[in-house]
């Protein structure tokens, strides 16, 4: 009985208050294998209450950013009633690199999200995990240049002077400079998106996660304390006409996102316009309840194009857009200093934890490719890169990660061992240590297996952290069960629950947890736990195995009537 309660509370977790959040190049098969790419220069770190950022340019600059980070911490908890003092949400880390080119350097893929796809060129300008043990971010502190001599623009202005009376071609062609745009809008836009993933879990249509990035993408921090947010970005105007004006039904269905699509080119400028007209344009109430029906129907798994039936006539949708257009467009400001922000806590890093800021970054992709031997050579090439960091303790636990999660357990132990004989009670260690042990167990010999599994989860049991936002003992802990077949122990299953909500926005705990669920023949809470992967905007890999793992769940029960 107990255990039934507990798995009926499961269902309490937040997964989807769409309501509330009203309110306000390279394919995988070609990533190259380079894992001794370290980042010049040199490379400082700053740590608030919500976020660890690490930067290759000047302290001044990163404690600003540290700092405005905060601030827009702040302001979204505020405007989505998120109470920061029982938050339990783990710290974002984003890295800020000095060129562009770090997605190409370092092979890296938005495997678990993507913005967009947009064009003009201002895509490869972040990159966003969401990954078990903590989301990653990455942005290039360098402005993006956007083309305005389009094909788009060259039409309209032969439209006008066809309009004037004159021949298109003796009208002469008009060069526009490019506009830029800043690079803190893609970083502002990437804590955003991440802010609502992680406090409003859901499955949210691509172009709303889109549409609230680019809101807040324009936050201005004020000299008095202030924060305007929701402003228009600058040169939006002429970002339309030369990239098409927004076709808001074909938004709404999805269809803008199907291949060959050219009555517009989808950029940030347009996820602004478009979301600001859903959420901060005022909108009658009648259409509010249909757009909140929409997004209802998405959240539970209804095709976008199907949802849509929700906002009605897609004409008259877009009539109200167009009235909309010609208002005066609202932005919204925040009291004057009430939040300051916070003085991060800034140290320089050494060249060995330097050297790995590229594999964690690298990692999660690398370990995903399916070819056993482009992932061995970035592995090898990677204990070659870290070698020369000796009994660096960090070195250590960054080699037990990709050995453990590479099924390398011999390797694993020993470079969890190499960190223990100088910290003996590190608890992400002694995960990896426990994890290790417990899959040599499960995949070793039949008579020892009870005996060793006891021993690996006995090491895992004492690997409980300091802070409770670390989860890698929790994970290991529940799996050692689930891998071995075994039913987890309820204490486990709470501390599943818990890594859902100290990582809301990553997948694979959320699948960890549904595997288990549909064993037990609970596939009905498996799914609600899952609404947020299998119906988001994102394919991540979660996704399809979510799919399988229910669709085999559902043939099972169906075969047992």
């Amino acid at each position: 009985m107990l255990r039934h309660s507990f798995l009926a509370a499961l269902a309490l977790l937040p997964l989807g208050a769409s309501a509330a959040a009203q309110e306000a190049g390279r394919s995988a098969a070609d990533i190259l294998v380079n894992g001794a790419v370290t980042p010049p220069g040199k490379w400082n770190r700053a740590e608030t209450d919500h976020f660890i950022v690490l930067s290759d340019g000047s302290e001044a600059e990163l404690r600003r950013t540290s700092v405005n980070l905060e601030k827009l911490q702040h302001l979204l908890a505020r405007l989505y009633h998120i109470d920061q003092a029982h938050d339990e949400v783990g710290k974002l880390t984003v890295t800020l690199f000095g060129k562009r080119s770090f997605f190409k350097d370092l092979g890296l893929v938005n495997a678990r999200s993507a913005e967009g796809p947009y064009g003009a060129g201002l895509s490869d300008q972040r990159y966003y995990d969401p990954r078990a043990d903590g989301a990653v971010l990455a942005v290039a502190r360098a402005d993006q240049v956007i083309d305005l001599n389009t094909a788009e623009a060259r039409e309209r202005d032969c439209d006008n002077a066809m309009e004037n009376d004159q021949d298109c071609l003796d009208a002469g062609r008009v060069n526009r400079e490019p506009v830029p745009r800043p690079w803190t809008a893609a970083l502002y836009s990437g804590v955003a998106q991440h802010f609502i993933l992680a406090h409003i879990p859901s499955a949210y249509p691509r172009w709303y996660l889109d549409g609230v990035g680019a809101l807040f993408s324009t936050v201005a921090m004020r000299d008095d304390g202030a924060v305007d947010y929701a402003a228009p970005p600058l040169y939006y105007k002429q970002v339309l006409r030369a990239y098409g004006a927004v076709r808001i039904g074909d938004i709404v269905t999805g269809r803008y996102l199907e291949p060959g699509y050219r009555r517009m080119v989808w950029t940030p400028y347009h996820a602004w316009l478009t979301a600001h007209f859903f959420l901060y344009s005022g909108l009658k109430p009648d259409r509010q309840r249909s757009f909140s029906r929409y997004m209802s129907a998405i959240a539970h798994g209804t095709p976008m194009a199907q949802a849509a039936v929700e906002l009605g006539d897609l004409r008259v949708l877009q009539h109200e857009f167009n009235v909309y257009l010609e208002s005066a467009i609202l932005y919204g400001r925040s009291d004057k200093g009430r939040d300051p922000g916070q003085d991060p806590i800034v140290t320089n890093l050494s060249p060995a934890q330097v050297a790995l800021i590229a594999p964690r970054l690298q990692m999660d992709a690398r370990l995903a490719e399916e070819n056993a031997a482009r992932r061995e050579d970035w592995l090898h090439a990677l204990r070659d890169s870290l070698a020369p960091a000796g009994d660096a303790a960090e070195a250590h636990m960054l080699m037990a990660e990709a050995e453990c999660r590479d099924g390398h357990d011999d390797l694993c132990l020993e470079q969890a061992e190499a960190v223990l004989a100088r910290l003996p009670d590190n608890a992400l260690a002694l995960a990896w240590k426990g994890m290790a042990l417990a899959d040599k167990a499960i995949n070793g010999s039949a008579d020892r297996r009870s005996a060793d599994l006891a021993s690996a989860r006995q090491i895992l049991s004492s690997a409980a952290p300091a802070d409770a936002r670390a989860v890698i003992p929790q994970i290991a802990y529940f799996r050692s069960f689930t891998k071995a077949g075994e039913t987890p122990p309820q204490q486990a299953l709470i501390d599943m629950v818990k890594v859902t909500r100290t990582n809301p926005a990553a997948p694979a705990p959320r699948l960890y947890l549904a595997e288990e669920l549909v064993r037990e023949g609970r596939r009905d809470l498996a799914k609600t736990i899952m609404l947020p992967v299998l119906y988001g905007g994102y394919a991540s890999h979660e996704q399809a195995l979510g799919a399988l793992l229910l669709e085999s769940g559902e043939a099972e029960r169906g075969g047992s009537r």
